[in-house]
């Protein structure tokens, strides 16, 4: 092992890189919504295409903040997981715009 010499990382006058534009900045949560149900709750920064808020059935802009969420648990015949995913407006989902 040679003495000293350090590693080859970043350098500590150099700040660190911007991670705001990760797709999934938020770490995900639950949350509970109408009728007791569980949701998967993840706070996104922008959208990276136009969804259709569920809440609101208006649209959700490109690049505006936006809650994705879905039932932890679904009932028989409903979708599930990633099929179940629907973007919503951050607004729309803190008033409770929600579907029973």
């Amino acid at each position: 092992m040679r003495k000293g010499k350090r590693g080859r990382g970043r350098p500590w006058q150099h700040p660190h890189s911007d991670s705001s534009h990760v797709p999934f900045a938020s770490i995900g949560h639950s949350e509970t919504g109408p009728g007791g149900v569980e949701y998967h709750v993840q706070y996104l920064p922008g959208a990276l295409k136009e969804y259709v808020c569920p809440g609101c059935l208006h649209t959700v802009a490109i690049g505006a903040s936006n809650v994705v969420a879905w039932p932890e648990e679904t009932r028989f015949g409903m979708p599930s997981g990633s099929d179940a995913r629907r973007h919503w407006h951050t607004d729309c989902w803190r008033r409770g715009l929600r579907p029973d």
